[in-house]
């Protein structure tokens, strides 16, 4: 049994051998090689890490608290029902927004080039504030359905930004 065994090892340890000869590197030169690489793949995903993690906080942070230069406007959902001005001045907006609802829902504006959302919808009996910049025009104001973002669950108004 133990002659088996001993066999066993000297065939691999002989086909590693070969396997290491057929290419000119030195296994310590491969070790150092594939170092390399995991250490270039691990920066890069450090980085893309921090750079996501940095637009999480900016998202968590604007989802909290509205600009202290913004121009608050107060919106309330309700079930089919938002409720708001439909005509507010242009600039640096920050709609806080109180779902009354029973379930939860998202907040979405688009127009003139703009389209924003809560990166997570807003809980019932629960506040976010969505801070924008609004230039002049006509926007659509709406609560997007949780299948199809661009649909209108059945709640929307017309934003005049004047």
């Amino acid at each position: 049994m133990n002659t088996k065994l001993f066999y066993s090892a000297m065939l691999a340890a002989a086909l590693c051998a070969g396997a290491a000869q057929a290419d000119d590197k030195t296994l310590g030169e491969k070790t150092s090689e594939t170092l390399g690489k995991v250490k270039d793949k691990t920066v890069e995903a450090g980085r893309v890490i921090a750079d996501d993690t940095k637009k999480a906080a900016t998202t968590v942070k604007d989802a909290i608290l509205p600009d202290s230069d913004a121009r608050k406007v107060d919106v309330t959902l309700t079930e089919r029902r938002i409720e708001m001005d439909r005509e507010i001045p242009a600039g640096k907006t920050a709609f806080v927004v109180r779902n009354n609802g029973k379930e939860r829902q998202n907040f979405k504006i688009e127009g003139q080039g703009l389209d924003k959302e809560f990166m997570i919808a807003v809980a019932p009996n629960d506040t976010k504030t969505l801070n924008v910049e609004l230039k002049r025009g006509e926007y659509k104001v709406f609560v997007p359905s949780p299948a199809k973002d661009s649909e209108p669950k059945g709640s929307e108004l017309s934003l005049r930004v004047k």
